[in-house]
């Protein structure tokens, strides 16, 4: 997360990336292999034109149906809660493959 400054700040950026997605969509932390950066990236619409070079690590569904039941409209509190969910031990595997080849 060193490039984002802290976790907290990652977590604030891909939080707010994941709130304004304009409708539908994703939220996903990409690692680019041209900077070898890590990137927060906003998929919206059904849009799956990515860069080949952008590996996806780790993705939130922020179309309606991914918390509707549970949430209503408030993606917000979602976001929050899918904060607990997330697989750690499976990103950084993801992203140790990318940085060793």
């Amino acid at each position: 997360m060193e490039d984002f400054g802290s976790f907290e700040r990652f977590r604030s950026e891909f939080t707010e990336a994941a709130l304004t997605v304009e409708g539908s969509g994703w939220a996903a932390l990409t690692y680019c292999r041209l900077t070898d950066r890590l990137i927060i990236a906003q998929i919206e619409k059904h849009n799956v034109n990515l860069y080949p070079a952008f590996q996806i690590l780790l993705v939130v569904d922020v179309f309606e149906h991914a918390y509707y039941i549970d949430y209503k409209n408030d993606r917000r509190r979602y976001l929050e809660n899918w904060w607990n969910l997330v697989n750690w031990d499976e990103v950084e595997k993801r992203y140790s493959k990318l940085v060793q080849t």
